[in-house]
Parts: C-alpha cells; structure tokens; sequence
C-alpha cells in the first residue's frame, strides 16, 4: 500500500488529506473501481476529483484514496444550510415512535439512550417528551450549540471514542441516525458502542443503502454515455457521506463487535430536491420514480437496521 499523501481543497475551501486505506469494515485491501464522483464528475461541479471504489470482500463502498478533512469542523458548521427545509416537529414525532419502539424491544418504559450525531438535538427532545434518559454526542460545535439552544438538551460535543476512553456508561439504546456514511472511521465507532452498553442493548442504524436502484440505473446510464461519473455516496459534496453501506457491510462490521441484527428495513423518503430550473426539476422527478420503484423491490436508497448486543462482559478502554 502506497503511504504518499496528498492535500485537496474543494470549491467551498474545505482541504482533505488523501490517504489510501484498506477496507475499514472488514480489513481486506482488494477493491474495485466504480466510477468517479466530485469536481466535473459532479451534478454541480462540487468537491474534489475521487475515485469511488468497492471492497471485493463486504462490499462496502468509499473513496480512494480517502479524503480526511484538516478542519472537520468547517463540514457541519452550518446546522440550518446542512438540514435545509426538515420539518422540525415532523422529525420530533418520528423520534417519539422510536423511543416507543425501543421500549418494545428492551421489554421496558425506562431506559437510558446515547444518540451518536445528536445534530440539533431532536432525537433528545423526542427522549425527554417521551421521559425517556438521553444523552447526545455530537463533534460539531455549531450542531451542539444549536441543540442545546433549541431543546435545553444534554450534548457532549465530542467523538464516541473519546467517551468510551473516558466513561463507565452502560446504555440501555443507542442511536446513530444518519451517522455511519460520515464517520472516518465506522470500525471504531461500532466497537465503542459495544464498550457503552451493557448485554442486551438495542442499537438503531439508518444509514444510506449502497447499492440502491437509483444509483444502478443512473451509472448503467452514464455508462452508456461513456461518461466515467457514478451517482454513489450522495450527497458527496457537501455533506460528505464517505462511506456506501449494503447489509452484507453492516452485518459484518456489527457482528464483529457482537451485535446480532434483528431486523433491517429498506425504505427511503422518494423526494430529491432540485435547483430552480428545468433541467434539475425533471432529473429531480426522474429520480423521485426510480427511488419509488426502489422501495417496492427491496432497493431503495434507505437501510434501517435494528440490532442487540450478546451476552458478554461490557468493555471498558484502557
């Protein structure tokens, strides 16, 4: 593996260092080039040039060489631009089914809950209306801040591996909604989930599904224009999804760290937006019908995997 590194900077001014990596979910060095994404191989001319590739083992999807942001923070700076038009209390009640839907599983009302990526904290407004204990991680100060601005909710503003270093928490639930696609390093992140719970936890992942039915048919169709471009990991630019997650991948890495799936949910929201014009509307509505399609054959752009953690001492870090 070549160790030389590289330094990028996109048209917004983030600067990556580019790094080749092996397979982060199952350790395997042996890839498959996609296709291109960023720069002119973007619907908006964002980012920089990367070639996406695919782990000939798990599958799993990311870029290659991998891009590490030298200020993260500058990527979820923004919380009301990096959100855009979400329905605030729409998101608030879906969290409540969660929380209702968690205690179903654990077989009790109470129970304690770490929301990983808490954002701006809608998750844990949901846990306190519903008298659920919440606990919020989020690395990014503005994403924090605004939480806790909003809701008066509980945020670290710190990595899940720095609290699981730190802390002798054992939660009951933990939470990682639209988390995994923009970690740098998945692996990690999942073994510190199993150090803060205890057996018997439930772990919630919604995650981006790669592949999904609009990315096959949109690269089918720029292969047949001859055009090297791949629609994987969307949004590349900005936010930055860096990873591509099948349920092979996310069975083998939850696995690894004893976490058994229970059950996992392909489904997407059929919405993609646009920019005032045309062009993008029609392309916007072409894909709106592919990701329905999606969603009634098993591929829509959407994975929802429920998992419990084993029997099994819980792991501390030294």
């Amino acid at each position: 593996m070549t160790t030389t590194e590289e330094i990028r900077s996109d048209a917004q001014g983030n600067r990556f260092v580019l790094r080749r990596r092996p397979c982060p979910v199952c350790g395997v060095d042996a890839r498959t080039l996609l296709g291109m994404r960023g720069g002119a191989h973007h619907r908006y001319r964002q980012g920089i040039e990367s070639r996406i590739v695919r782990c000939d083992c798990c599958g799993l999807l990311f870029p290659d060489p991998f891009p590490f942001p030298l200020d993260p923070q500058r990527l979820y700076g923004e919380p009301d631009e990096y959100f855009g038009t979400t329905d605030t209390a729409r998101k608030i009640d879906a969290y409540r089914w969660l929380m209702r839907e968690i205690a179903e599983r654990l077989g009790r009302p109470r129970f304690s809950v770490l929301d990983v990526g808490c954002g701006r904290g809608e998750l844990l407004a949901a846990a306190r209306l519903s008298g659920v204990e919440a606990v919020g991680l989020e690395p990014s100060e503005a994403m924090a801040a605004r939480a806790r601005e909003s809701f008066g909710v509980d945020v670290h503003c710190q990595t899940i591996e720095k609290l699981a270093r730190s802390s002798d928490a054992a939660f009951d639930a933990v939470t990682l909604c639209g988390v995994l696609e923009h970690v740098h390093d998945p692996d990690s992140v999942v073994a510190s989930v199993r150090k803060l719970t205890r057996p018997g936890a439930v772990v919630y992942i919604d995650v981006p599904r790669e592949p999904n039915l609009l990315t096959i048919v949109g690269n089918a169709w720029n292969r047949v224009k001859g055009s090297p471009a791949v629609y994987n990991l969307q949004p590349t630019w900005p936010p930055y999804h860096v990873f591509g997650f099948n349920p092979r991948a996310i069975d083998v890495l939850l696995s690894k760290y004893d976490f058994r799936i229970e059950s996992l949910h392909v489904q997407a929201d059929i919405h993609v937006p646009y920019r005032d014009d045309w062009k993008d509307r029609v392309r916007a509505l072409v894909a709106s019908q592919i990701h329905r399609l999606g969603n009634r054959t098993n591929f829509g752009a959407n994975m929802c995997v429920w998992a419990r953690r084993q029997s099994g001492p819980t792991l501390h870090a030294s």
